[in-house]
């Protein structure tokens, strides 16, 4: 005659309890695999795409802020030239001077003429040169929308003062007027550098304000509760320990009859 144990616990009922309550701690989110929520993961998994793409607009407006700040640089290099040669040319307009003392001011007057060139060909932001016109304009990806950057030309054509020469008074005059509005337009330029920038760093902070309430929504679904999942497992230890103790003395019971009817 056979014995039949009933034994309706056991200590693997407890394992996947206790796994799941180990991984959560283990890894710090609650939701580990789709089965743990599954409409939470669906949650979960869109908050992460929006982060990673507020992330990613971030970095571009920060590009778009330091290629600002490089353009701004150069033209403020632009306009101490411009200053320089505005004041070559009112001391060559002077009727003291000679055709002599006009030349040697007129050299001084065309080499800063060729450092304009000079910075406006060499300035450029990751191979992209921004202000001999081969770039007009940069768009800054910001996620769902975009926002452009305009960018001038300020080479002594963009500027409208290529040819000036000041060996003579009647060219020092006509050179004044010209540099006097090729300032006025870089000024105009420079404070619209500041305007963008200003809104590029607008743009970063609006950015960062929706990026934390997003974090902030995925950390109330997806992190772990870290007081409850280690009383989770505790419980769960201790019903396994206690399956696995129940299950012991049910084999034991077993062998002390097969001993009782084998006496």
């Amino acid at each position: 005659m056979a014995i039949n144990g009933y034994s309706p616990i056991t200590s693997s009922l407890y394992t996947p309890g206790v796994n799941s309550a180990s991984q959560s701690l283990a890894s710090g989110q609650r939701i580990n695999q789709t089965a743990d929520d599954a409409a939470g993961q669906a949650v979960v998994t869109s908050l992460t795409s929006q982060i990673n793409t507020q992330d990613m607009a971030t970095r571009n407006a920060n590009s778009g802020i330091s290629a600002l700040q490089t353009v701004d640089g150069a033209s403020e290099s632009i306009a101490t030239y411009l200053q320089r040669m505005n004041e070559l040319a009112i001391q060559s307009a002077n009727g003291t001077l000679n055709n002599s003392q006009r030349s040697a001011l007129n050299q001084e007057f065309q080499q800063n003429l060729q450092g304009i060139n000079q910075v406006a060909e060499s300035t450029s932001f990751n191979n992209q040169n921004l202000l001999n016109g081969d770039t007009a304009s940069l768009n800054i990806a910001l996620g769902d929308s975009t926002t452009t950057l305009n960018l001038p030309n300020l080479t002594s054509n963009g500027l409208a003062i290529n040819g000036l020469d000041i060996s003579n008074p009647t060219g020092a005059t006509s050179a004044l007027g010209s540099i006097t509005t090729a300032l006025e337009q870089i000024s105009t330029q420079r404070g619209e550098f500041g305007a963008q920038q200003n809104g590029l760093s607008s743009a970063i902070n609006n950015i960062q304000s929706q990026n934390s309430n997003a974090y902030a929504a995925r950390s109330q679904i997806n992190d772990s509760d870290y007081a409850r999942s280690i009383t989770e497992q505790v419980r769960q230890n201790i019903l396994q320990d206690s399956a696995v103790a129940m299950q012991g003395q049910s084999n034991q019971s077993r062998a002390s009859v097969l001993q009782l009817l084998n006496s």
